[in-house]
């Protein structure tokens, strides 16, 4: 397979694209949602590596959640686990049963007009998910098989010459640790919605080393260990009660200058925070004698990592690899002072194929692609990686990040789109929907609607407004008009599927219609602690039941092929079926 990239970069060149790969060509596989590599096994790794290979991918990097502020509490991911003093956090990779990000357990036999036998289970499962989270009973047991996946993803990794990273927010631990509270001797601070440990204190250290022991005893041969500044950079800690401890005080005294630029005392103490964790690390990893190159990375902004960086790197040593999530849930391009970093240091910016607030919409994005790649080689960065869940629906913007990971062209997004479509369902399908596809992404036209998978579901996801209806519409009719003999059956099936996709776009604008009123009735009857109308419910009852949901999810059903795809097939019965029983359950009760 390496040869075949070098045959097509030796064509690229031949036809007058001079530029030189990135030293970096990455991926970003996010595991939370059940659309990503949360329900992968390690058959869906290999055909991800072998796909990647063929692309010319060389790095893979995974992000593992241990916790957090708020919400995220209770987040744990047994990637890397947190072990200390006996204690083994409860942790799992999520699976249709467990109910962390919003999500309704659900078992398979519940799911909607058998819609459930689209996923591939193993016989006799009562939920979907990964087999190791299916298999596994108590802690120990999801640690143990979740390991022994990633280390089989290493090896496959290697195997392709693709160098692997495992990573997790430093300073972010398990909530059974924060119990271990010491009068007079508290190794964390309170924050708004987060508490925040004091790297100094030796519980702290303990913890953190805990982690990189595992991650190094786990993954002996790992590459990169990847730090993420947490996405919150932390919820309101008080700046004046962390400098309270004589030992964090005297590394803040010593260490603020870095940070000119902080806009804050609070941006300056994440700042200092996080330089305490980062050196902490390098002396952890040098003291194991671990060959594993060092990461830093975070989300991109404001208040988060972009503010922190120009003084992260005054105070550390170049070896020290930066690495950057686009803004904005990739909307918006790395920030330009990147450039100013690249000139002695590696720094990888992160592009999205997708953002998480769109998880059951098409998002082209291979304008973003192209410009977002194109500046990191404009920038000179030495690296990118593509953060994404999905992959059957984010095939064109993969295919454009990777094309320009590994060279440069003037090509514009339509001759991309006519490129691609060509391949996937004919030439005549691809010259009437190429230009209309372009046009879509060009001005970004379908950013609006709506299915954010870090929150619970309500009837506002997916609501189109009239130019978004119509936009797709207009493409299923020209999808219609195509009369193309010479297609494949494959490319007929492929043009079926991205005809369906649109289709569900179409029908779950007119569900989540239709829930709306009865949704706004119960919540305002509850909130006000009165019954409401009788009539009111029924009027409500009768609007919900016209809903097209057996049509939704059918045509959902007729696309399912990848594992995301049966991960949001499974989302669309956590939490819209779910709740449409719900609803429809609360308003048959007030009718009678």
């Amino acid at each position: 397979m390496k040869h075949l990239f070098i045959a097509a970069c030796c064509c690229l060149a031949s036809a007058g694209f001079a530029a030189e790969p990135f030293e970096i060509r990455g991926v970003l596989p996010w595991h939370n949602f059940l659309c990503g590599p949360t329900a992968w096994n390690k058959a869906d790794y290999e055909v991800y590596l072998d796909n990647c290979e063929a692309e010319g991918i060389n790095f893979i990097g995974f992000h593992n959640y241990t916790g957090g502020g708020e919400r995220y509490a209770t987040y744990v991911e047994p990637m890397v686990r947190i072990s200390d003093r006996g204690i083994v956090p409860q942790a799992m990779l999520d699976n249709s049963l467990s109910c962390r990000w919003g999500a309704l357990p659900l078992r398979l036999k519940e799911f909607a007009f058998g819609s459930q036998r689209a996923l591939d289970v193993p016989r006799g499962a009562e939920a979907f998910g990964s087999d190791c989270s299916l298999i596994s009973k108590t802690p120990d047991e999801h640690y143990r098989n979740t390991q022994r996946l990633m280390r089989d993803v290493l090896r496959m990794a290697h195997d392709r010459d693709i160098e692997m990273a495992m990573g997790f927010e430093f300073g972010v631990v398990p909530p059974e640790y924060f119990s271990l509270y010491a009068a007079g001797s508290c190794f964390f601070w309170l924050g708004a919605g987060n508490m925040v440990p004091n790297p100094c204190h030796p519980t702290s250290v303990e913890l953190h080393r805990a982690a990189l022991d595992d991650l190094l005893e786990n993954y002996p041969d790992i590459d990169y260990v990847w730090l993420w500044l947490n996405e919150h950079s932390f919820l309101g800690v008080v700046v004046e009660q962390a400098l309270g401890d004589p030992a964090f005080a005297e590394v803040f005294r010593r260490e603020s200058g870095h940070f000119e630029e902080a806009q804050s005392d609070s941006e300056r103490f994440v700042g200092v925070w996080s330089l305490e964790y980062i050196r902490r690390t390098l002396d952890h990893l040098r003291q194991k004698g671990s060959r594993a190159k060092l990461i830093i990375g975070g989300w991109g902004g404001g208040g988060q990592l972009p503010g922190i960086l120009r003084g992260l790197d005054r105070a550390l040593p170049e070896e020290v690899v930066f690495s950057c999530l686009n803004p904005d849930l990739g909307r918006t391009r790395q920030p330009g002072f990147l450039a100013d970093i690249a000139r002695h240091r590696k720094v990888w910016a992160v592009p999205w194929l997708e953002g998480d607030n769109q998880m059951w919409h098409q998002q082209p994005r291979v304008g973003k692609m192209r410009d977002h790649v194109q500046l990191a080689r404009e920038q000179g960065l030495q690296g990118v990686a593509a953060i994404h869940w999905r992959t059957a629906e984010t095939r064109y913007n993969f295919r454009t990040f990777a094309r320009y990971a590994r060279t440069s062209d003037d090509a514009s997004v339509e001759t991309l789109y006519k490129e691609y479509f060509e391949e996937n369902f004919g030439a005549q399908a691809a010259a009437a929907l190429a230009p209309l596809m372009a046009a879509v992404d060009t001005a970004n036209a379908w950013e609006g609607p709506q299915s954010p998978e870090y929150f619970a579901f309500r009837p506002d996801w997916g609501v189109l407004d009239e130019a978004n209806a119509a936009s797709r519409q207009g493409i299923i009719d020209a999808i219609d008009a195509v009369q193309d003999k010479e297609q494949t059956p494959q490319q007929r099936r492929n043009l079926k599927s991205f005809r369906a996709m649109l289709s569900f776009e179409l029908l779950l604008d007119k569900v989540v219609r239709a829930m709306a009123p009865g949704w706004e009735l119960r919540d305002k009857a509850l909130a006000e602690n009165r019954p409401a109308s009788r009539e009111a419910c029924a009027a409500a009852l009768r609007e919900l039941e016209s809903a097209p949901v057996e049509e939704l999810i059918r045509t959902y059903v007729s696309r399912t092929g990848s594992r995301g795809e049966m991960g949001i097939l499974t989302s669309i019965n956590q939490r819209l079926w779910n709740n449409y029983l719900l609803l429809k359950n609360y308003l048959q009760e007030n009718t009678h």
